[in-house]
């Protein structure tokens, strides 16, 4: 079974793009699958890159595989 991790801090979108692991991008209101991602590209307090797409960090919820 797949664990995730949310990420929530500038800290873990760091660790993230430093890494360059696959992000997920899911839709904060209704839960859905927005897009099966990438690494990140660039974050800032309000908005992460993934793809070349930027997306509101309070409008999302961004995951990782947890290992």
């Amino acid at each position: 079974m797949n664990t995730y991790k949310e990420l929530i801090s500038n800290e873990e979108f760091f660790a993230a793009a430093l890494l360059q692991v696959r992000v997920f991008v899911i839709d904060a209101e209704d839960r859905s699958l927005v897009d099966y991602g990438g690494p990140v590209q660039k974050y800032t307090e309000f908005a992460v890159r993934i793809g070349g797409t930027y997306y509101q960090r309070h409008l999302y919820i961004f995951k990782v595989f947890d290992r």
